[in-house]
């Protein structure tokens, strides 16, 4: 048996974590074909089984769910060494900033203005849905909406999302004044997310159109396809929305700034994140729902 190639366990791991040969191939960047190929040679030189190949995917085996698992711990022992070997005492490099796309450009002008006042950070900006995960490196801060943050992680609370339904005022005037929000067209969702919220709400709308980003929601509402529960942040600077219901504290979800432990003492990331903080900070009436055309009145009546 060669020496197992740190590099075949990391495919490993994708393999399992994805599910399929063709969304690790995504991931790492390598081709489908590819990666079959190193994980049967390295099955074969193990003379084990450590994936299940079926038409819908790929599982571990349980000897793969141990090696997976071993290899899961290797990396997040080599991140910590990275971290705290490298050199963090500089404001320079590369930060890898992961958050949902429409939190990202509500941030934008703070970004612009924290690459002004430190030019030789560079911000690597990740735009994603699902949170990544931080043990392996995914990135080195996360900005997310959750009530739930990983424990093993260090962060701040800075603020709390507040959601409220919202259309645009065109869309709204195209219907007689007192249209219960059942009879307006919606768009929701995606992955079901707010599915709960419209049984709080009792309301079994038709829906116009399902969206699996947080952008992708405001633009579909923006362009008046239907109206949607969003965050107040995400439409408090376009005075084109009405709010519909007013946010409701039990759908409120907080946001957190976040990193792995050992980034602690990253300078870069020290910097940027008290940075952030205090940004954000100065919007919390806006994320909030206090102020801005979440809280606009309104002049119609909704049932």
């Amino acid at each position: 048996m060669h020496n197992m190639n740190w590099d075949d366990l990391k495919l490993l791991e994708s393999c399992a974590r994805n599910g399929s040969f063709a969304k690790a191939s995504t991931e790492i960047g390598l081709s489908h074909s590819s990666i079959s190929r190193r994980i049967t040679h390295l099955e074969n030189d193990l003379k084990i089984t450590l994936l299940h190949r079926t038409p819908r995917g790929v599982t571990l085996t349980r000897a793969g769910l141990s090696i997976a698992a071993q290899a899961g711990d290797m990396a997040t022992a080599a991140l910590i060494v990275k971290n705290t070997t490298e050199n963090t005492a500089t404001l320079s490099g590369s930060i890898r900033f992961e958050t949902v796309d429409s939190t990202a450009f509500n941030l934008m002008g703070y970004l612009k203005e924290f690459t002004q006042l430190h030019p030789e950070i560079e911000i690597d900006l990740r735009l994603n849905q699902s949170m990544v995960d931080l043990d392996r490196g995914d990135a080195d801060i996360v900005l997310r909406a959750t009530n739930t943050p990983t424990e093993e992680y260090v962060g701040h609370h800075v603020a709390d999302h507040a959601f409220g339904v919202f259309g645009t005022a065109d869309l709204v005037n195209r219907y007689p004044v007192g249209t219960p929000l059942n009879d307006l067209p919606w768009v929701l969702w995606g992955n079901g997310w707010t599915d709960g919220w419209m049984e709080d709400l009792g309301l079994n709308p038709r829906v116009a159109m399902r969206v699996n980003t947080a952008f992708g929601m405001v633009r579909a509402m923006q362009e008046g396809i239907g109206i949607g529960h969003m965050a107040c942040y995400a439409v408090a600077h376009n005075d084109g929305f009405l709010c519909l219901r007013a946010p409701n504290p039990h759908w409120n979800l907080q946001i957190w700034l976040l990193t792995h432990h050992s980034m602690r003492r990253n300078q870069r990331v020290r910097t940027f994140i008290k940075f952030l903080r205090e940004k954000i900070s100065g919007d919390r009436a806006l994320i909030e729902g206090r102020v801005g055309s979440a809280t606009r009145p309104l002049n119609l009546a909704y049932h």
